[in-house]
């Protein structure tokens, strides 16, 4: 292949003829759209830290707001739970000394709110791989809408020499 040929196709005026000759390569882009998780895995690749951000705040979003969420409603439904009242009584027990320590109020003996903490946990942790398709699936637009904007104002905020990341040798 001639050097001339290999200048064409960087400047994108020619095609360039593989050596294997059955594919056609060319220093233009193509430019058609990308479909399903291409379009999301060029996006990650186009903003890494921005992707990796949204998906962590969305986790522990996936995480926090069910768990308030589903103790709530443990709370306000009552429901009755197959477990040992002696079980329940010793944790309260050993809870209070705890929570006295501390400077809070202590709980009755028999108060349901460890029992409705630890099943809302265990249902949160039980949801995790929902949990996770949930993040992966709404990680590119919560970087467009929410990680970048925020980023850019940030950015607008310090001074350039102030920035952690732009300290060129110093």
């Amino acid at each position: 292949m001639s050097l001339v040929r290999i200048m064409y196709a960087l400047i994108g005026r020619r095609t360039v003829q593989s050596h294997v000759g059955h594919r056609w390569y060319s220093s233009v882009p193509d430019r058609q759209p990308q479909r399903g998780w291409r379009r999301q895995l060029l996006a990650f690749k186009q903003r890494p830290a921005s992707h990796i951000t949204a998906f962590a705040l969305l986790h522990e979003l996936t995480a926090v707001v069910p768990l308030v969420g589903v103790y709530y409603a443990l709370d306000y439904w009552q429901p009755k739970m197959p477990f040992p009242q002696s079980v329940l009584e010793e944790g309260n027990r050993y809870t209070n000394k705890l929570r006295t320590y501390v400077g809070l109020r202590q709980l009755e003996a028999n108060s349901p709110v460890l029992l409705h903490l630890a099943t809302s946990y265990a249902i949160v942790k039980a949801a995790v791989p929902l949990r996770i398709a949930a993040s992966l699936a709404l990680t590119p637009w919560f970087s467009r809408w929410c990680v970048v904007p925020v980023a850019r104002a940030a950015g607008k905020l310090w001074p350039r020499s102030m920035r952690f990341f732009n300290r060129r040798g110093k």
